[in-house]
This record gives structure tokens, sequence and C-alpha cells, in this order.
């Protein structure tokens, strides 16, 4: 009987090993110990140069140009970064500014 009830342990044990190298845990770590680090790759952002008329905002700008790749703060956030000198002035007739369109690179630094 002992002996009966050592087999049995055995095979479990035998069989939850076995499941455990074909559908578990050891393939998925196999799998993840492949992969190489990506280096990191900043995005780019296309932008358009446009000349302002009297009376615009950042807004009628943006909508001007659409974009539908890029939610409105984004857009609004990549507007500062390409024109920082407007971030404490009005915009006025005449000036040159940058408009962001869409990015075109993936940016994977984390």
């Amino acid at each position: 009987m002992r002996t009966l009830l050592i087999a049995v342990i055995i095979f479990i044990a035998i069989h939850i090993i076995r499941i455990d190298f074909s559908e578990g845990t050891i393939p998925l770590a196999a799998f993840y110990g492949d992969t190489a680090p990506q280096p990191c790759s900043e995005s780019t952002i296309d932008s358009i140069s446009v000349t302002t008329i009297e009376g615009d905002t950042i807004e009628t700008l943006l909508s001007m140009y659409p974009d539908m790749n890029m939610t409105f703060v984004e857009r609004l956030s990549t507007f500062y970064s390409l024109n920082p000198h407007l971030q404490n002035q009005e915009i006025v007739g005449g000036l040159t500014v940058k408009l962001p369109l869409s990015k075109t690179g993936v940016n994977n630094c984390n």
C-alpha cells in the first residue's frame, strides 16, 4: 500500500512538472529572456510654420490644422515646446509660429 501511494505521488509530481515545462512559467521565462533591451529613441514632431494675423489665438491656430493622432493637451504642450517665447506673451499679428502636426517616431524612453 505504501508503494502504491509513493507511486501515485511521484506520478502526480512528474505530471505537474511536465505541464509546467510545456505550458507553465518556464517557457514564458525563456521567451522573455531572449528579448534584448530596446535603445531609447526620441520621437520627432513634424511642424508647420504659420504667420499669424491679428486676433489669432492658440486654439484657432490648432483648429485650422487638426491632427487626429494627438490630443489637444499633447498638441498644446508641444506647441509651447516649439515656441517657448510665447509662454508669457500674447500672439500678435505678423508673428511666425510653429504648429505641431503629428509624431513620426516612437518614444520608448522610460
